[in-house]
């Protein structure tokens, strides 16, 4: 954990980087290079079934790619849906304890930028209690670069997320770029460097309770840095897993009291984050 310096050196440097750029880079965050590795082997797992056995779990219809969620546990009314060919026997008890180890890590960096904002602590954390977080597998298919040129499809459009935080851990195929604040419209890669490196980037709820102090993290997946020059070839299958931080469902998402000010109104009306949830699904899938 560090001393009280090294706590506030680190708290400070998250809020910097996630105020910048909407994202940062994390290394010793808890999670062993042995869970992640496991972790991508079940994913890698779950999406090489059958159709007819992902479809016994699907997710309600939206776009691709593939993607597995999972919640909390016990929650009745967005109840978890598991996969119950004996091939992925252990699958459902791994990823019950990941996410678990997710949400640690997620009201641990809550912590720090509480500490950091100047706010009183656990005034975040309570508003991620009881949590709605979203544990998700994302499997992208592979890919003609000539399809992706094309414009009728593409891996992940440019999108923020509309939780808190989110923690990303990504394979070594590539293709995450983030948005470059000095050239709206522009992106940069986020090269992979192992499975062991979390990327965390800001969400839309932060961005609105700090009033537009954080702003969220603007992201894409497309063709990799290193393929952009090529034409004829087949963009291999790619892996994601992402630990989507939210706050509680009925909580409001407005600013806080502590941003707003005479010369800093409002900017986000009053909502709460399950309403807010639905407004962007709504404006995605429609």
């Amino acid at each position: 954990m560090g001393n009280d310096q090294q706590r506030r050196q680190f708290a400070d440097g998250l809020l910097s980087g996630l105020i910048d750029t909407g994202f940062v880079k994390i290394i010793n965050h808890g999670l062993e290079k042995s869970t992640l590795d496991e972790v991508f082997a079940w994913s890698k797992k779950f999406f090489e079934q059958p159709v007819e056995k992902k479809n016994e779990v699907a997710n309600e219809p939206g776009p691709k790619p593939e993607h597995f969620d999972l919640g909390p546990a016990n929650d009745a009314e967005f109840p978890n849906r598991w996969p119950e060919s004996c091939e992925l026997e252990g699958f459902r008890p791994f990823m019950e304890a990941l996410y678990e180890k997710g949400n640690n890590i997620c009201l641990a960096l809550l912590a720090a930028l509480e500490s950091s904002l100047g706010l009183r602590p656990g005034s975040l954390e309570e508003r991620a209690i009881p949590n709605a977080a979203d544990l998700r597998l994302t499997h992208y298919p592979e890919i003609s670069i000539k399809e992706m040129r094309s414009g009728r499809t593409s891996r992940i459009a440019p999108h923020s997320d509309w939780g808190i935080i989110t923690l990303l851990f990504q394979d070594s195929t590539g293709g995450l770029e983030v948005e470059d604040r000095t050239r709206p419209g522009a992106f940069f890669p986020v090269e992979p460097v192992d499975t062991t490196e979390m990327i965390v980037n800001a969400g839309d709820t932060l961005m609105r309770w700090t009033n537009g102090r954080v702003v969220a993290g603007v992201h894409q997946v497309t063709i990799p840095e290193g393929l952009k020059n090529r034409s004829e070839v087949v963009l291999p299958e790619r892996y994601s897993v992402a630990h989507l931080f939210k706050a509680q469902r009925q909580v409001s998402i407005a600013p806080l009291s502590q941003f707003i000010t005479a010369d800093e109104p409002a900017k986000y009306p009053d909502i709460s984050a399950l309403q807010y949830h639905k407004q962007v699904q709504n404006l995605l899938f429609t």
